[in-house]
């Protein structure tokens, strides 16, 4: 008799229709994908007992509530992981300004912006985009913007900025799973006073031995790793881990918007 993993206890205990029949996304053929998860992550969003009824279970399923966290500039509730099937699905909140971070992803994904605005750049990097990358090396090649009801599909490899206009921007993100342990990301705008950029001057990395944390204070062309939780201490996903106070705001505060 095989032992059931905590991704499908989660997955196992929890029906839902809408998610029955779609079978393993393959996400390397990127317009396939796109069409099919614009159309699942709209229809997840417009079915507001569907999106309460998770929301409200995920403090309750250990397997989902390692998973919900605190960062810089945002916070993240993962309301429904289907390893098997490539279909994760968070929300992801703005708390504070975002600069412009030239950055890919460990794994392709479909954003749909439920409130407010992204300002989205996409770049050229000359000679690739890796530790070695230099701030000029990075170009924007377009800018637009990610309104809310609006919903865009990135490959993970797609080099590519979203910085938050307005506090308060809230989206769904239907991600696959992991293709990479890690992806760079380069501050394109300074983050922080001007002591704490330089006091990170003064106690800078070698090149090519980027920090697996996102810093709090930064210059132009810093560079960090972003990386998988399983790439992270105990003591890391514990500072990053979300508070019940801060879940349980945002689950009232979802309420008051109308989006569950």
């Amino acid at each position: 008799m095989s032992i059931e993993t905590a991704d499908r206890v989660h997955v196992n205990n929890t029906r839902v229709d809408l998610f029955e029949n779609v079978g393993p996304i393959d996400w390397e053929d990127l317009p396939a994908a796109a069409a099919l998860t614009q159309q699942l992550i709209r229809d997840f969003a417009e079915d507001k007992a569907l999106f309460r009824r998770l929301l409200l279970a995920v403090e309750h399923d250990p397997y989902l509530w390692a998973k919900c966290e605190e960062d810089v500039v945002e916070d993240k509730i993962v309301l429904w992981d289907d390893v098997e099937k490539g279909l994760r699905i968070r929300l992801r909140m703005s708390t504070d300004h975002q600069q412009q971070l030239a950055h890919n992803h460990r794994f392709s994904f479909t954003n749909l912006v439920l409130r407010g605005t992204y300002l989205h750049r996409n770049y050229f990097a000359r000679g690739g985009f890796d530790e070695n990358t230099l701030p000029d090396d990075v170009h924007p090649v377009l800018l637009h913007e990610d309104r809310a009801g609006e919903c865009f599909t990135i490959h993970h490899n797609a080099l590519h900025s979203t910085p938050f206009t307005e506090l308060g921007t809230i989206s769904l993100v239907l991600r696959g799973n992991p293709v990479k342990d890690r992806a760079p990301v380069m501050f394109k705008e300074a983050r922080g006073r001007e002591e704490a950029v330089r006091s990170l001057q003064e106690t800078a990395v070698t090149p090519g031995e980027l920090s697996e944390v996102e810093p709090e204070s930064a210059e132009v062309g810093t560079m960090f790793w972003r990386v998988g939780e399983d790439r992270e201490s105990s003591e890391r996903r514990a500072e990053r881990q979300m508070t019940l106070e801060k879940y349980r705001f945002w689950c009232v505060k979802l309420e008051e918007l109308g989006l569950i």
